[in-house]
């Protein structure tokens, strides 16, 4: 009987995660739909799946990456910008 009880738990959990992941993917799809690529960094369903801790880290590491990708492409392309006063 308990391996049966685990079994059903087992396939429940499975069944909840999928439903779950689908949930996630459908808020994705709204969120690129509405243009929330123009908007923000990472889609909603990162915010659903990892901690404030990590979504911290994880945007402090995404913004040094494309910082140093503009200062590299200033570099190459020999851009200066000057001050509007």
């Amino acid at each position: 009987m308990r391996i049966i009880k685990k079994c059903i738990d087992l396939l429940k959990n499975l069944i909840h995660n999928i439903r779950f992941g689908m949930k996630l993917k459908q808020m994705d799809d709204r969120w690129y739909f509405m243009g929330g690529n123009c908007f923000d960094l990472f889609p909603p369903s990162f915010y659903y799946t990892h901690t404030e801790e990590e979504i911290k880290r994880i945007t402090e590491e995404t913004m040094a990456e494309l910082q140093a990708l503009f200062d590299e492409y200033i570099a190459e392309h020999n851009l200066t910008f000057q001050d509007e006063e």
